[in-house]
């Protein structure tokens, strides 16, 4: 075995070295995975004062377990010992952003790790703003709309830090709309930004908080850029992606799934599915089992797309047979042969007829 990893690793040095385009100029995102333990190469706005964004390590909450009545735990960093995260005293509008520049004529990818938990509903008012001042938000008839959102757009370096006029917004990453869950665990995003080449772009991660606390995190936010004709896949210079998701199946009336996976390089790549979290605002998933699918373990010897298979465990099932229906989130761990680990999540429907077995 030992003689097995060596030489893996040392065909992952063989391929870099071959495989990397000479790229002059890459577009980098500073501190991007926020190992330095700070936001060095961040900028923070903070609209009230009673918000802001920081680097963390751990389960704390930043604000929060300062309290004499400490704040619920915060998800960990997905990558690495660090990650940023939003935390609330009182109502505010927090945005961590970086000024990025595009080569020219190249080809750029932007990818992170998004998460939050917020101890309300998610609310977006209308029309949607930014803003948590109540004179922003109080409709003509009075009444007082709610700001309970975060999104991360990519925006124009010289627009209002708070717009978005479809005119300052060059692309939406994520945001949150009504009715989505109080709880994301880590989940990749990724944008094209190969469109802005040439020009200088704006990062914004954005949290509005009306209500009561939204932990907003990010982490592993990275720009791949590529030579013209080099975008299929193999990566450019930049911090590396280290896997991506393809496509999800549902097995419709078997209640299962299959999972394609990109990775770059040999590693191993684990899936298993999270525990339910109760949360504020989240008490109905007492049922829900502990361990909703098999952990699965797929060993990479190369570069490739892998399919993971994923089957509810016996619990699962039981349930799946009750409902036909259950949603779970499966965390997918990669380990790069002489890399750190980096974890994402992907909700999973997984539906059974009611008569199977």
């Amino acid at each position: 075995m030992r003689l097995q990893i060596g030489w893996a690793a040392s065909l992952v040095l063989v391929l870099a070295a071959l495989s990397a385009p000479n790229v002059a100029g890459a577009a980098r995102v500073v501190n991007g995975n926020f190992e330095s333990g700070t936001l060095s190469g961040w900028h923070v706005e903070r609209a009230l004062g009673a918000g802001s964004w920081f680097a963390y390590a751990g389960t704390d909450a930043p604000i929060g377990s300062r309290r004499p009545n400490p704040a619920d735990p915060v998800q960990p960093p997905p990558q690495g010992s660090f990650a940023a995260i939003a935390d609330q005293a009182n109502p505010d509008t927090t945005i961590l952003y970086q000024d990025v520049t595009l080569e020219a004529g190249l080809t750029h990818q932007l990818s992170l790790l998004a998460y939050y938990d917020s101890y309300r509903p998610i609310a977006v008012p209308s029309p949607d703003m930014l803003s948590v001042v109540d004179e922003a938000l109080r409709l003509p008839n009075g009444k007082l709309q709610k700001n309970q959102q975060f999104r991360i757009d990519v925006i124009r370096p010289e627009a209002l830090l708070e717009s978005l006029d479809p005119a300052d917004v060059l692309s939406t990453v994520f945001a949150t709309k009504p009715g989505d869950p109080v709880r994301m665990a880590p989940r990749r995003l990724t944008a094209d930004l190969s469109a802005f080449a040439g020009q200088t772009v704006r990062i914004r991660i954005a949290a509005a908080v009306t209500e009561e606390v939204l932990n907003a995190g990010v982490d592993a936010v990275s720009i791949a850029t590529f030579a013209p004709g080099q975008s299929d896949g193999r990566h450019g210079r930049g911090e590396p992606i280290l896997f991506d998701f393809g496509r999800l199946a549902a097995k419709r009336g078997r209640g299962t799934a299959t999972l394609r996976v990109r990775v770059s390089s040999p590693g191993l790549l684990r899936a298993k599915g999270l525990s339910p979290r109760r949360t504020h605002a989240a008490a109905s998933s007492v049922e829900d089992p502990r361990k909703p699918i098999e952990p699965v373990t797929v060993p990479i010897a190369t570069a490739k797309t892998v399919t993971i298979h994923i089957r509810p465990t016996p619990a699962a099932r039981a349930l799946l047979r009750r409902r036909g229906r259950l949603r779970v989130e499966v965390a997918v761990t990669f380990l790069p042969i002489g890399g750190g680990a980096e974890t994402a999540t992907i909700p999973v429907v997984l539906r059974l007829a009611k008569s199977s077995k």
